[in-house]
């Protein structure tokens, strides 16, 4: 009698737990994903940090928790991984009751961008069975990826030598606002710089010394509509980098840069415009902007952009910097526009054999520039 009860008494206890676990597994289960940075640069790593809480008196022997990230990030320990269009990341937990247990996995960022990762789907496996438990936990775990700088001689004495001419400028120009001190009249300083206070009171003439004016400006616009069928996205990015790069080296020169391209920003859509700045904290915001450009979204007409820009009050202290590897006869005819509205314009062009060379009208500054072996590095 007792043999015919042992067998009975388990399958009643396996029924039982299988009640038990189908109806209470999921109470008290929390999974967090996060990134521990809010952003890093192309090639930099980051922590993601996963932490998964079994809030009830239940045990979770084995927990399979499983989700999708973007190819744009590598997990260093790739056991557990399985790469298509996405990479599918597949941990394993086991939890007794009132238990947490976090991991944090190294990331690699690969590329500039937006990464999300919005759910995790939670499996438990029946112990005597091929059946499976499964929920789905939303996520809100988020890691912009900034652009590269680009280390190349070329790309360095480019920048350098924008930055150098608007600096040179800034200099031909004093602030009559502004005041620094006082020295001796020297021959050839005009009357108006005289301080005869000044001079009463030394027995000599003296003259004011002025600041110069810190209205010189750099403007970046960037043209990421594609030239030629099957142009490299790479090509695209290595603008995105120059971009980028240009603008970190005038705001280190205490010039203050603003942007504007026809790419679209990934979370609105619309094409992306940063407002002037000249702090290391608008270069970081720049940065994050560019980071969120999405170029799967079709990108606007840069054409229109530039006759929306020309139509535009413009300072003659501004100085216009145009990124564009695309030479349609369009834009040349607006880029045309805006150099002679603005007094001359400064054309970077991305060099790409497959893309036709044409004549660049009088006015505007054009340099051809190889970036397809550029070196990458970090500006922050």
């Amino acid at each position: 009698m007792i043999l015919v009860w042992i067998p009975v008494s388990i399958l009643i206890l396996y029924v039982l737990m299988k009640l038990i676990y189908k109806r209470l597994w999921k109470k008290g289960l929390g999974v967090t994903l996060a990134f521990e940075e809010r952003d890093v640069s192309e090639g930099d790593r980051a922590a993601l940090v996963e932490t998964v809480v079994n809030d009830k008196l239940l045990p979770l022997p084995v927990l399979k928790i499983s989700f999708k990230m973007d190819r744009g990030l590598v997990i260093d320990e790739d056991r557990n991984v399985s790469v298509s269009d996405m990479t599918n990341v597949v941990e394993y937990f086991g939890l007794f009751s009132h238990e947490q247990v976090t991991r944090r996995q190294s990331v690699r960022a690969l590329k500039r961008g937006c990464y999300q990762i919005l759910s995790a789907d939670c499996v438990l496996p029946d112990f005597f069975s091929e059946e499976t438990r499964h929920t789905e936990l939303a996520q809100e775990a988020a890691l912009l990826v900034l652009p590269s700088v680009l280390h190349t001689r070329e790309t360095t004495d480019l920048s350098r030598r924008i930055v150098g001419e608007i600096l040179s400028r800034r200099r031909l120009y004093q602030d009559v606002f502004s005041f620094r001190g006082i020295r001796e009249y020297v021959p050839g300083d005009p009357l108006s710089v005289v301080n005869w206070k000044a001079s009463a009171a030394a027995g000599t003439y003296m003259v004011n010394l002025r600041d110069y004016t810190s209205g010189q400006a750099l403007r970046i616009l960037l043209n990421l509509e594609a030239p030629a069928i099957r142009y490299p996205d790479d090509l695209l990015e290595n603008g995105i980098r120059l971009a980028y790069t240009l603008a970190g080296e005038g705001i280190r020169a205490g010039i203050p840069v603003s942007l504007r391209t026809n790419g679209r920003d990934l979370t609105n859509g619309q094409a992306l415009s940063v407002s002037a700045g000249s702090s290391d904290r608008h270069l970081g915001a720049l940065g994050r902007s560019l980071a969120r450009i999405s170029l799967a979204l079709e990108p606007a007409s840069f054409a229109r952009l530039l006759e929306e820009e020309r139509q535009q009050p413009i300072s003659d202290q501004t100085t216009f910097c145009m990124i564009s590897s695309g030479q349609s006869d369009a834009l040349i005819r607006e880029a045309a526009a805006l150099s002679e509205r603005c007094g001359g314009l400064v054309w970077i062009c991305p060099l790409d054999p497959e893309v036709e060379r044409k004549p660049i009208p009088p006015g505007i500054t054009f340099t051809g520039i190889e970036l397809s072996h550029a070196a990458k590095g970090s500006l922050l």
